[in-house]
């Protein structure tokens, strides 16, 4: 027989922040709750609906080993996932679960979590699942609340559109023009569409990194806006994204490229300002190329 299971929890950040902090929770959870979740990998797709990811477990959760879930539902419009357990709960024949997170004021929400399932045996109600998500939630309600952002604009001696077409050879233009800082960009899915997933290996002049792992979220023509997140490599911060915007400066032919940061730091790492110096020889490159063409 089917059952369900429902939970609400009060949150004290916005829906909205929330929202966004689910959409890299795979890169969160590992980094802030090892002893639950050391490893998510997605075997198909990159977490839109149709996805399939294993989700490796902590020694905290040492029955289960790793899970196989299916992401049947991911709404931006109602801020709604649900997903299905394939494989690896022997406690449940079944088990599905939907997540909706609902707006009670500018900087609070609830999350409301439904699971059905059909037990084996004598199994009870899933009030062990309950209290993982619970405590998932809770733990992206801290990176939610200590996340900074940083800021920067650059004014560039080139049109956005002329930048814009320079960003879609970045993967071959930058290695050259900055050979010190990139010796090789390589996508391991995709080819720069949104969810390719890259490896940039880093030149001499950024010895601590070796090479990082990037995904790229979005890529958008009509807005020159691009937008890429961290998942390996920075050991600096346990999350880090940034957007890059190309929008017409105040002189004619003239670009202002816009940089925005949002990370939360281990420890008391400071501000990314030498991401952000290294993002700014970027724009640089960009222009030059720009102009040479």
């Amino acid at each position: 027989m089917v059952h369900t299971l429902s939970h609400t929890e009060p949150l004290q950040c916005s829906a909205d922040g929330i929202w966004e902090a689910c959409k890299h929770a795979d890169e969160i959870l590992p980094a802030l709750m090892p002893d639950h979740f050391t490893k998510s990998v997605f075997l198909q797709g990159h977490g839109e609906p149709g996805s399939i990811r294993v989700v490796k477990m902590g020694p905290a959760i040492g029955h289960a080993g790793e899970v196989k879930e299916r992401m049947d539902k991911f709404d931006d419009a109602t801020r709604t996932l649900g997903y299905t357990v394939l494989e690896g709960d022997p406690r449940y024949s079944c088990f599905s679960a939907e997540v909706k997170l609902v707006p009670v004021g500018e900087t609070s929400s609830e999350v409301v979590w439904t699971a059905t399932y059909e037990p084996v045996g004598d199994m009870g109600p899933p009030e062990h699942i309950k209290q993982i998500v619970v405590l998932a939630f809770k733990t992206l309600e801290r990176a939610v609340l200590s996340r900074k952002t940083l800021s920067h604009t650059e004014v560039l001696d080139a049109s956005p559109d002329a930048i814009w077409e320079a960003c879609k050879h970045a993967d071959e233009l930058l290695p050259k023009a900055m050979p010190e800082f990139f010796a090789s960009s390589t996508f391991l899915q995709g080819n720069g569409e949104p969810g390719s997933i890259r490896v940039i290996k880093m030149g001499p002049a950024v010895p601590h990194a070796g090479e990082v792992k990037e995904r790229l979220d979005f890529f958008d023509d009509a807005g020159k806006t691009l937008g890429y997140t961290v998942l390996e490599g920075d050991p600096r911060f346990h999350y880090f994204s940034a957007v890059m915007k190309f929008v017409p400066g105040a002189a004619t032919g003239t670009t202002d490229a816009i940089w925005t940061a949002t990370y939360v730091p281990v420890g008391d790492m400071g501000p990314p300002e030498h991401i952000k110096q290294i993002a700014i020889l970027v724009f640089k490159a960009l222009a030059g190329a720009a102009k040479a063409n």
